[in-house]
């Protein structure tokens, strides 16, 4: 099971990567993750930003924290 940390309105939520159906883009720092059984987060970070955790968490197996994309810009 891998969780990945987003921010959201009133704090901090892990998800669990795997349960992540969409990221919906609304303004450039805000975004929404769209879960399995319909339930919808909403998120104080930009949907690229979540989109690379979901991915990263994906690939790796590992979890993903705030600081991830980051860390995947100096891999790559």
């Amino acid at each position: 099971m891998v969780f990945i940390e987003v921010k959201s309105l009133a704090g901090t939520n892990f998800i669990k990567a795997g349960d992540v159906l969409a990221v919906q883009y609304s303004d450039p720092n805000r975004c929404s993750v769209v879960m399995v059984g319909g339930v919808t987060l909403a998120c104080m970070e930009p949907a690229s930003t979540v989109a690379a955790k979901i991915e990263a968490a994906s690939a790796g197996g590992v979890a993903v924290s705030a600081e991830a994309p980051a860390a995947i810009a100096e891999k790559e």
